[in-house]
């Protein structure tokens, strides 16, 4: 199976998981940090769903699964214990064109969670298209010791950095030459280093700007 790569905005989009074990409660977690509206349908949770539903970060219904739970649902995420429950969900969701995981049995999903690495705005996502999840974690390790704490500093000094340019340079091909000038810099090898001064200053030397 191909899979497109895609990054989806789940900010206040409606978003159902069905079980609350362990597996459910990392779907959960992951969907609150995307943003997501997030409705957890199981007759019991793990603590911290528990603590999510009591602070109302999470809608929690307890009860099984019921087929008009699907309504108004952009995305779902089938894990409860049981395979024959999930495989129902899951083609349930395919027939009504919902994007759908299914945790077992994974073929019977229409996406595929894949390893991340974040740093800050910095989303790297991994996946060997659900061939050899071993491999992909291993991956992943590799990127988080090759793009360290140094990148999301370096992202949020280019975003305040772009923003001003777009003020102040009118010719965007200047704009796209200082941004690719500063990408290619040394800058955030002197943010690995801790010397953050000696990077604001060549920045501010490449974009012609005073250092603050």
């Amino acid at each position: 199976m191909k899979y497109y790569p895609v990054y989806l905005d789940l900010r206040d989009r409606p978003c159902l998981i069905v079980g609350g074990g362990q597996v459910a409660e990392r779907k959960t977690l992951s969907l609150l940090e995307a943003g997501a509206n997030v409705t957890v349908i199981s007759p019991s949770l793990t603590q911290k769903l528990q603590e999510l539903s009591q602070s109302a970060k999470i809608i929690h219904l307890p009860k099984t699964f019921d087929d008009k739970d699907l309504t108004g649902a952009l995305l779902v995420i089938a894990a409860t214990d049981s395979r024959e429950v999930n495989t129902s969900i899951g083609r349930l969701c395919k027939k009504r064109n919902i994007l759908v995981n299914v945790v077992t049995p994974p073929d019977e999903s229409s996406f595929i969670v894949p390893s991340v690495v974040e740093r800050g705005e910095l989303l790297i996502a991994v996946s060997t298209s659900g061939m050899s999840p071993a491999l992909s974690k291993k991956i992943r390790q590799e990127l988080e010791e090759r793009y360290g704490p140094e990148y999301e500093v370096f992202l949020r000094k280019m975003s305040m950095l772009r923003n001003r340019l777009m003020n102040e340079v009118k010719d965007e091909g200047v704009r796209r030459e200082i941004l690719q000038a500063l990408a290619d810099s040394d800058v955030i090898s002197l943010l690995k280093e801790g010397k953050i001064h000696d990077a604001d200053h060549r920045l501010s030397e490449i974009v012609k700007l005073k250092p603050k």
